[in-house]
């Protein structure tokens, strides 16, 4: 709409000074002015037009760099936005297939398999790129997203300590132990062989990578859905993208409601 403005208010400024020509030419015609004044008004109406002019082009220069700018601002956060919602899918896609089926099982650490096959690298936002948030209502999402991350890296340091001592401690075990009874034996077998100290670090990085996984789930969630409200809130003519859930977070939705 201020665009619109800029636009009608340079047309005016022109048709203005075609005015003040024109009349000014019609009343020196008739003798109504000197002569001698037409070198001013021809002036005049010189340094009006070239003044509209330049200013119309440089209200348009700045109505494309500020267009340029919300839509680089636009894109920087759907990349973020896309970039969390790849993590949340990833972390969600673990919870389902390792840890839920055990979650309440007070042998859990034993059940769990060591997650393979899934790439875990560290996840990537250009934080300088999303410096437009600070002028938004939520100027702390940036720091929220970022604690987030860290969250996301410790959890998956965690879950690499634990595949690795599942490989490599845990299985040898259970085969000892399964030479020893056969395929089936109760828990506090298996912790028997593995010892005190094996058995409680297990559990311990068991319990890290439930309570990580969990929270960084809904720190990712919470963060998207921020990310997305104020980016739409800041630029309503632009498209900000969202985060669709996975069939199964959809499917408990509905059966809940």
């Amino acid at each position: 709409m201020k665009h619109s403005y800029d636009v009608v208010t340079g047309i005016l400024i022109g048709l203005a000074a075609l005015l003040v020509y024109y009349f000014s030419a019609l009343a020196i015609a008739e003798d109504v002015l000197p002569r001698t004044y037409e070198y001013a008004f021809n002036l005049g109406v010189s340094v009006i037009g070239a003044f509209s002019g330049a200013w119309f082009a440089f209200r348009l220069q700045n109505e494309k760099s500020r267009k340029d700018a919300e839509a680089c601002n636009v894109t920087a956060a759907n990349n973020a936005i896309f970039e969390l919602s790849r993590w949340y899918n990833k972390l969600h896609a673990l919870k389902t297939q390792f840890i839920d089926k055990h979650r309440t099982n007070p042998a859990r650490h034993l059940h769990i398999m060591p997650v393979a096959g899934m790439a875990l690298e560290k996840p990537e936002i250009n934080y300088e790129s999303l410096s437009f948030i600070f002028k938004s209502s939520e100027p702390n999402i940036l720091g929220t997203i970022a604690l987030s991350e860290q969250e996301i890296v410790s959890t998956l340091d965690v879950i690499l300590q634990r595949s690795k001592m599942h490989v490599e401690v845990l299985q040898p075990a259970v085969e000892r132990v399964e030479k020893r009874l056969g395929q089936s034996f109760p828990p506090s077998e298996l912790e028997k062989e593995l010892g005190g100290k094996d058995t409680q670090v297990l559990k311990m990085l068991t319990d890290y990578m439930v309570e990580g996984v969990d929270a960084s789930i809904a720190a990712l969630r919470e963060n998207i859905d921020k990310l997305k409200a104020e980016s739409q809130s800041m630029y309503p003519g632009h498209a900000v993208v969202g985060m669709i859930d996975p069939p199964s977070v959809s499917t408990a939705s509905s059966e809940r409601g």
